[in-house]
């Protein structure tokens, strides 16, 4: 789904040349999988709060 200008090469993150962060989203592959709220147990209240318990 993204495409980046970064290599990784000698334990080290090498730039690209793109502005920015170097990632591009690619909005036909986005759409095969679309988005599903999910409710996560573990550290959300129903309401959507985030709790320590």
């Amino acid at each position: 789904m993204f495409r980046t200008s970064w290599t990784l090469g000698d334990g080290l993150v090498h730039p690209g040349d793109k502005p920015g962060i170097g990632v591009e989203s690619d909005e036909q592959t986005a759409v095969k999988f679309p988005y599903e709220r999910k409710y996560l147990a573990v550290n959300r209240l129903r309401g959507g709060s985030v709790h320590d318990r």
